[in-house]
């Protein structure tokens, strides 16, 4: 084993030029910045779908509220954003004061059961969510957020499947290296480096053993199961390079997001009425 994390670390060095997200160890307000500048690559996914204006809307697990203040900032009559750690939640109110918006609220909650009537809003954005729930919590939320958009509202979702190059979320730079290397490898290694705490309750070791594992297939299933319907299902590619799509086998190896755009109106298609290597190798 000791042989598995020298080898890893090994890797790790020789990787260390990669581009990575970084963690949650940055100091208090740095990560809500790095939220606010990803949200609007997150944006570009939706807006061919979506439109914020004047819309009620639900930032469904916010993290430190930098998405949050982002989609605020860009027309909405108003957004709540919802998370579990009150951490979180503390660090999302302190950025959207400095950043002075007055149309952003936050609060603690559980996607499982949503303190929110039927049919409030209009958008629900759910971004890195979905990999981070365990399936039976992760069916419930998903109903539950089914239940809380308006007929025809639309829940925005992106995340990375356990088949993505950097899906563990860990501080290693090893493509993969939560599919090539065991569990314990990967926690011991992570040990060694001594990351800093996350700004979270979760410690970097929680929130890796936290996520689910889900696959793109899964998710299709779960979405299908769950009657929604689908108005844009699109896989994002390593390095966006649209290509890898049709590379048979290896696609899933070589995709960074899921992305979907869903619905319980009777606008769009259901999931039987797209071609399936639509579902599979995304839209252009």
């Amino acid at each position: 084993m000791k042989l598995d994390e020298d080898l890893l670390l090994l890797l790790n060095n020789f990787f260390s030029g990669i581009k990575r997200v970084r963690d949650h160890s940055e100091p208090s307000l740095s990560y809500p910045e790095m939220e606010y500048n990803w949200g609007k690559k997150k944006m570009a996914f939706y807006t061919p779908y979506i439109d914020l204006k004047d819309k009620i809307i639900l930032d469904a697990v916010c993290g430190l509220g930098g998405k949050t203040v982002l989609y605020a900032e860009n027309g909405c009559k108003s957004i709540i954003g919802i998370d579990m750690d009150e951490n979180h939640i503390n660090y999302a109110r302190e950025f959207s004061i400095k950043k002075g918006v007055s149309n952003a609220a936050f609060m603690t909650g559980n996607l499982s059961t949503l303190p929110f009537e039927s049919s409030t809003f209009d958008i629900i954005f759910l971004d890195d969510v979905v990999e981070h729930l365990r399936r039976p919590i992760l069916i419930k939320a998903l109903a539950e957020c089914k239940r809380v958009i308006k007929v025809d509202g639309k829940i925005c979702l992106e995340f990375p499947p356990w088949t993505s190059p950097f899906a563990a979320h860990l501080s290693i730079n090893v493509p993969w290296c939560h599919l090539i290397f065991p569990q314990e490898t990967l926690i011991n290694l992570t040990r060694r480096m001594n990351p800093k705490p996350r700004l979270g309750k979760l410690s970097v070791i929680e929130h890796f053993l936290e996520l689910n594992h889900i696959t793109i297939e899964e998710f299709k299933d779960i979405i299908k199961k769950l009657d929604f319907k689908v108005i844009n299902h699109e896989l994002v590619m390593l390095n966006n390079i649209k290509t890898f799509r049709y590379v048979p086998f290896f696609n899933k190896f070589l995709t960074s997001r899921v992305v979907a755009v869903l619905s319980k109106s009777m606008e769009g298609g259901s999931l039987v009425d797209i071609p399936p290597f639509l579902l599979f190798e995304g839209s252009s």
